[in-house]
This record gives structure tokens, C-alpha cells and sequence, in this order.
């Protein structure tokens, strides 16, 4: 049995059973890991094995019975896997698509398209693979979770292919492009025959649609790997899941480097102040909206003028920077530590006049960076001893962001509930600016009023109005 020429010599090289150069492998997909992995598990196995032990073992193996199919086509191969494999793991969705077309054009397209779906889905299966990879090593927080699989690049993919529902299951997706591509197949051109011709169209529209969105949205999650922007967007701020057929429309039309006319400032940035206000602040689903721009972007020629209105109605929808700015004050940050890790990550910058390096904001998540409370949430002192009217007073103060900052999760630990004066030394040594100015202040003044905090609130809110605006 051989695989697929993916994964075909880095298999052979497993087998070469040359140790230097079995350690020196680097698996690059999801299948190499497990084919690697796999290895290992059995030569850890034999490794204590004796001689009789291993004629054993061969005997054994030789007395399988292997049930060998053989077959032309890998559409007919396809096929009689879904038969075989009934009763197994079930296919995803995406695996069925593949199936799907494969089956028209087969029967209606003489086998048209069958070397690019092949190639195609390969290349698919292997980005989603890569995709996968990366967010769990950078910590992306969507795709590193279990239940992000391929059918959700199925799904979003048919946002902007199709108006049909704005947030559809797989099935759906599946089930609605083989109902119209079974429609076509019901019409009839002149001679009373099926209309080929339509099929042809729709089934290459469809096909190349759904392979340059997934190379697209891959290619938009390999920069996390190399360029702070992309890092601090997703593996940081955790772009909402609702923009991803956006930014990946944005990126297959070459729009998300350029400026912006009026805004002056790139497309992508302009995407992390829409998600920070709308999605993460604001808290507003937009699915509709969204879905809206990925299929105008996906089916019309839009100029960089036309991209910028539609961001700024996107932007503006639900929230004025008045409203940002309150809301910003009166949030309650109990459970918004992504949404803090931005905005205080960037304000750092600000104050340092210069921004973190990749490597540095790799170093700074890699020390799980927290969200300090400078007035400790289980204080060892009397709350109206602060400004505060009573204790209620205080626990709906305590989350507000000006009794909030970033903190080393080491130094955190230190800090837990102590005096302001015991922490004015911790917070000096913080590798964070903001924090490092709360310390200085601390100290020559160990002191923090409510009315310190609500001021302090305000200024936080309207320095991230001005740099996350309307």
C-alpha cells in the first residue's frame, strides 16, 4: 500500500529504517505526523522483541486477509470506499463533495474534471492539515479547538458562493449544491438532452471557487507564522470567526495590504478595529452583514473606494465612538482577557513609541501574559475607606478597566491580593510600560481612590477611542 504522493516520500524515507535520517524528518501535514507516529509506536514495540518473537509477529501479519479493490478511476475508487467504509469513521462533508462532483463529471462531463478534483481536494485536505498545525502552535484560538475541522472551510467557503443561508450547516452546503447541480441536469437544451453545457459551468465555477478560497484562507494563516500583524490578529486578538470568508475574499482579491483612500490606513488593520469594536466590544453577531461583503467581494470586481465603504458601514453599524468609548468604561472585563491582552499589548506600543517584534510577542504570550486588578478583587481593606459606598460598590468597580492591567502570570502570582504598596515594586519590574508607570506612581504616591480609578477608566477609553475609531 502506498499513499499519496504527498505524504509518498516521506514514507519511503521512514522505511529506508536509516535512524539519522528517520530523526532528521519533519513532518509538514497532519498524515506525516500520524504515519511518524505510527512508526515509532512499532519500533518501540519489536525493539525488545526476540527472534522468536518477530517470526511470530511476521506470521501473523502474513495470515491477514487484505480485500484489494482495484480500480481505474479514483472516482470509482472513491465510491467503493464510501460502500466498504460504511459501517466505519463517517466521511466528512468536504469528502463528499469531492465525491459529488467527481460523480458529474463522470457521468455527464466524460471525466472532464476528474485529474484537477483529484488534485484539487489533495491540495485542500493538505492546507486544512497545515492550518490545523498552525493554530494550535500559535495558539488560534478557533482553529486550534477540536471542533474546528475541514467542513467549517466547506461552510464558509458557501458564504460567499452562494446567498442562500448566511450561516449553513455542512450538510446544507452539500445538500444545496447537489440540488442544483441536479437541476441542471434536469434541463433540456434543443434536442431534448441534458444540457451539458450548464453543468460544465457551474461544476468548474463551483470547484475552482472552494479550492482558491481554502489555498486563500491558508495562505492568510501562514503569515501568523512570520508577520506581527497576522500574529497579533489571530493568535492574540482571536479574529471572530464571522470575518474569516472576509478577510479570505479580501485576501484571494489582493486587497488586505492596501491602503485605504480616505482612512489611509491598510485594509487588514481596518479589519481588527471592526472586529475589536463590533465583535469584541460591542459584542454583535453581524453574521448577516458579513456574509453580505464576503459575497459581493467574491462575485463582483469592487475598487479599493468601494471595499472602503462597505468596511466603514460594517464598521459604524451598531456602534459611534461615543458608544464605544461608554461602553469601554462600563464593561465588566471579569471574562475579556483576549480583548484586554489587545488593547493593552497595543497601548504599550503607543507608550514605548515603537511596536513589539514577532519574536517579542511570541515571548510575551509564551509567559501567558495576565490581567492584574490594582485594587486586589478580594481586598484586604475596607472599600469605603476608597470612595467606594459599600462593598456592592466595589464588586461592580473591581472589573472596570481602570482597575485593570497586564501582568507577567510569575508576577501576577506575587502580587495575588497584597497591599498597593507591596505592589508597587512588583508592577516596576513588569516588562509592560503601562504597568511599569502604575508602579512609579505607587510609589511616590501608594494611593488609589475610587475616583482614581473612574478617572483613570476614562483616559484608558478615550486614548482606545482615538485609535480604534468609528
Amino acid at each position: 500500500m502506498i499513499p499519496l504522493e504527498h505524504d509518498r516520500e516521506f514514507y519511503f524515507q521512514l522505511l529506508s529504517f536509516d535512524e539519522v535520517a528517520v530523526n532528521q524528518l519533519k513532518p509538514q501535514n497532519k498524515s506525516q505526523n500520524f504515519l511518524l507516529g505510527a512508526f515509532e509506536e512499532i519500533n518501540n514495540l519489536i525493539r525488545g522483541f526476540s527472534e522468536n518473537d518477530l517470526q511470530e509477529l511476521l506470521k501473523s501479519i502474513e495470515s491477514l486477509s487484505i480485500l484489494e479493490f482495484v480500480e481505474e478511476g479514483e472516482s470509482d475508487a472513491i465510491r467503493i470506499f464510501q460502500t466498504v467504509n460504511d459501517r466505519g469513521k463517517e466521511l466528512s462533508r468536504m469528502e463528499k463533495m469531492k465525491s459529488l462532483l467527481f460523480y458529474f463529471s463522470d457521468k455527464y462531463l466524460d471525466r472532464r474534471y476528474d485529474v484537477q478534483i483529484n488534485k484539487g481536494f489533495a491540495d485542500i485536505f493538505g492546507w486544512y492539515d497545515e492550518i490545523k498545525m498552525i493554530g494550535e502552535k500559535y495558539a488560534i484560538n478557533t482553529i486550534s479547538s477540536d471542533k474546528f475541522t475541514e467542513d467549517d472551510l466547506f461552510r464558509h467557503h458557501h458564504i460567499c458562493f452562494s446567498q442562500h443561508n448566511y450561516d449553513p450547516t455542512a450538510d446544507e452546503v452539500l445538500n444545496n449544491i447537489k440540488m442544483c447541480l441536479h437541476t441542471l441536469r434536469l434541463q433540456k437544451n434543443n434536442k431534448d438532452e441534458i444540457d451539458k453545457v450548464e453543468i460544465d459551468k457551474y461544476l468548474s465555477r463551483y470547484f475552482n471557487s472552494l479550492v482558491g478560497y481554502i489555498k486563500a484562507f491558508h495562505d492568510v494563516i501562514c503569515r501568523v507564522k512570520t508577520d506581527s500583524a497576522y500574529y497579533k490578529l489571530f493568535s492574540i486578538q482571536g479574529l471572530a470567526v464571522t470575518l474569516y470568508p472576509v478577510i479570505t475574499q479580501l485576501e484571494r482579491k489582493q486587497f488586505l495590504s492596501q491602503l485605504l483612500p480616505k482612512r489611509k490606513i491598510s485594509v487588514l488593520r481596518m479589519l481588527e478595529i471592526i472586529d475589536l469594536r463590533l465583535f469584541k466590544v460591542r459584542n454583535y453577531a453581524g453574521k448577516k452583514h458579513a456574509a453580505e461583503f464576503a459575497f459581493c467581494l467574491n462575485n463582483e470586481d469592487l475598487s479599493r473606494t468601494e471595499i472602503e465603504e462597505h468596511l466603514t458601514r460594517l464598521n459604524s453599524c451598531e456602534i459611534s465612538n461615543n458608544r464605544f468609548k461608554e461602553s469601554l468604561m462600563n464593561l465588566d472585563f471579569h471574562t475579556q482577557t483576549g480583548l484586554l491582552r489587545t488593547l493593552f499589548i497595543d497601548y504599550c506600543e503607543r507608550l514605548q513609541q515603537r511596536q513589539y517584534t514577532l519574536d517579542e510577542l511570541k515571548d510575551i504570550m509564551g509567559k501567558n501574559p495576565t490581567i492584574e486588578h490594582i485594587l486586589s478583587q478580594s481586598p484586604m481593606f475596607k472599600p469605603s475607606a476608597l470612595g467606594f459606598k459599600h462593598d456592592q460598590d466595589f464588586e461592580a468597580h473591581v472589573n472596570l478597566l481602570g482597575n485593570l492591567t497586564l501582568l507577567e502570570k510569575k508576577l501576577n502570582s506575587s502580587a495575588q491580593n497584597g497591599a498597593l504598596s507591596a505592589k508597587a515594586a512588583i508592577y516596576s519590574a513588569s516588562g509592560f510600560t503601562m504597568t511599569t508607570a502604575i508602579g512609579t506612581a505607587l510609589t511616590s504616591k501608594p494611593d488609589f481612590q475610587k475616583s482614581d480609578l473612574m478617572l483613570r477608566g476614562r483616559e484608558l477609553a478615550l486614548e482606545f477611542t482615538k485609535w480604534w475609531p468609528e
